[in-house]
């Protein structure tokens, strides 16, 4: 039975349970909008944005919370285009997507058609272009299988015009059923085993892959076994629990800070992590020829990539950490679990310094005026219960993680540099979570990049909750400049003067809300943050809390 490219696609999203598209589309998009107007695809739900890093955030958060492949629409290369400050933090993230744009006919080759694919094929794991219609059901297919699979990440499909015009009597290509259990090579787990016994001070190091496999337990497990010293390469997902006893935090990301942590430690396992990825160059090597690198993860290029590993293991976390577990519980004697206890002791005593220091910063910067981010989100989880955290909010963020201790699935943060996440994010996360709290934690420069969100919010009717982090500043790029100066120009010299910086005049987020017909409210005092916020949870509506904080460096 022929039928046209349009339906043959609609119907092959049907089959792979696809029932959110977000998007902005264009004129390459008449085939879909006009599609989608009738009653045959009234199952599918659109998310309009009017602004396409907007449906990038969504369909991001999205994947990330539900676990499942998104499906973003942008339209030909100036959409496209728009799009590609997202797809880059997508990317770096491993955010299981499929993002396609219309193009022109084929047959248009010769007049300015754009090449999409090339366009963004730099930061997607697989790019293609599907230019005739018996070509779009294998690629289709392709592109969530690729999407999907271990390591996740998003894929691009160009889609010339005549392809949905065209008539075909292809049919749709299912989904193969592909295990994502990579079982670890026994040698490579008995190695490792053994020189985990032989260990005076191992450090794991463990990255988002650990929450892609779902991992969670096994890694708590196998880090209370070996008696590692746990750190967080990142902390866009909660890899492990933020109050355990063996939990020192993230890692640092300049080289001189991260070479005095693992200077004390002579064997370093990472698990699902990119290693170190610090912004600015630093000469040398993070591991010395004195510690050995093990790195376990289902990214065989992330192995090696670029720190000195001796032992890499492609497995996913789960397998891995599994076998890992047993192997070491089976060859633990007695002296060596007297060891690791002795350990442990010692690494309980330095994580109950660390969290006493920081109960101290707290309190230090608690009454100060303006008020400070410590003090702000103290109040805001005073009043909040069953909640999911989309944290983009840039500098406050070591504020946001000392004064709150979130468990995996808890918290979902800014990954791959670009601002303007949050906004979209938080809703993508909301429609995987109806029944939950979800908060959006927003710097202001990075809610203002993105701020055409709120209109999605009241067209969509997405309740959620903003709270813009309003330093009045891009606040990151001052401390980021002080790093600059400080360790890249060795200047000692205190300066603190800062070009094109600050907001001048600030941004009004919650009259910006208003302007939608979305709650808005403008906080300067701290005792008003609580009443807002149980406002905001009863409204069913979405809430603009816009609080001024310090903005100091």
């Amino acid at each position: 039975m022929k039928r046209q490219g349009i339906d043959l696609f609609l119907d092959a999203l049907k089959e792979y349970n696809v029932t959110n598209i977000f998007g902005n589309p264009g004129t390459s998009e008449s085939a879909i909008t006009n599609a989608l107007a009738s009653d045959k695809y009234k199952n599918f739900n659109y998310y309009l944005a009017v602004q396409e890093g907007v449906a990038m955030g969504m369909a991001d958060g999205w994947a990330r919370s539900s676990g499942k492949t998104a499906f973003v629409n942008l339209h030909i290369d100036s959409g496209l285009a728009n799009g590609i400050s997202l797809l880059i933090n997508a990317y770096y993230g491993g955010a299981p997507l499929v993002l396609t744009a219309g193009n022109k006919d084929i047959r248009k080759l010769n007049s300015y058609r754009s090449n999409l694919v090339n366009m963004v094929k730099e930061f997607t794991k697989w790019s293609a272009e599907v230019t005739h219609v018996d070509q779009l059901p294998e690629m289709t297919m392709r592109a969530f299988k690729e999407a999907s699979t271990p390591p996740t990440a998003p894929v691009f499909l160009s889609i010339s015009a005549n392809v949905f015009d065209d008539y075909t009597e292809s049919e749709i290509v299912k989904l193969p059923y592909i295990s994502n259990s990579i079982n670890p090579p026994k040698d490579s787990i008995e190695l490792l085993t053994k020189k985990i016994l032989d260990s005076e001070n191992p450090l794991l190091l463990i990255g988002d892959r650990v929450s892609h496999s779902k991992s969670h337990s096994e890694v708590v497990e196998f880090a209370e076994i070996s008696g590692c010293s746990v750190y967080s390469s990142t902390t866009s997902e909660i890899n492990f629990p933020m109050d355990h006893q063996q939990y020192f935090g993230t890692f640092p990301n300049l080289l001189s800070k991260a070479k005095e942590v693992v200077n004390n430690h002579d064997l370093i396992i990472s698990v699902g992590s990119n290693v170190f990825d610090g912004f600015f160059y630093m000469q040398g090597q993070l591991f010395s020829n004195n510690s050995f690198h093990a790195h376990i993860d289902s990214s065989a290029s992330a192995i090696g990539r670029n720190e000195k590993t001796d032992l890499g293991i492609i497995s996913d976390p789960k397998s891995a950490l599994t076998e890992l577990n047993s192997t070491l519980n089976n060859n633990i004697d007695g002296e060596i679990k007297e060891k690791i206890s002795i350990r442990k002791k010692v690494i309980h005593d330095k994580t109950a310094i660390i969290s006493s220091n920081e109960s101290k910063l707290i309190s230090a910067n608690f009454n100060n005026q303006p008020m400070s981010a410590y003090k702000m989100f103290s109040e805001i989880f005073k009043s909040l219960s069953d909640f999911i955290v989309i944290d983009d909010s840039v500098s406050s963020r070591s504020a946001l993680l000392a004064t709150n201790k979130f468990q995996p699935n808890q918290m979902h943060g800014e990954r791959g540099g670009a601002i303007g996440w949050g906004m979209g994010a938080t809703m993508g996360v909301k429609l995987a979570n109806p029944n939950k709290n979800v908060i959006g934690i927003i710097g202001d420069g990075s809610a203002m990049m993105t701020v055409q969100a709120l209109w999605t919010a009241a067209n969509s009717n997405i309740p959620v909750i903003y709270i813009i982090c309003n330093n009045h500043s891009y606040r990151v790029l001052k401390t980021n400049m002080q790093i600059y100066k400080k360790e890249i120009l060795n200047d000692i010299e205190e300066n603190n003067k800062y070009f094109a910086m600050d907001f001048e005049p600030p941004f009004n987020f919650a009259e910006i809300a208003r302007t939608f017909g979305l709650n808005g409210y403008k906080i300067t005092k701290p005792d008003e943050i609580s009443k807002y916020i149980k406002k905001a949870v009863i409204s069913n509506k979405t809430s603009v809390l816009d609080i001024d904080i310090d903005g100091s460096v």
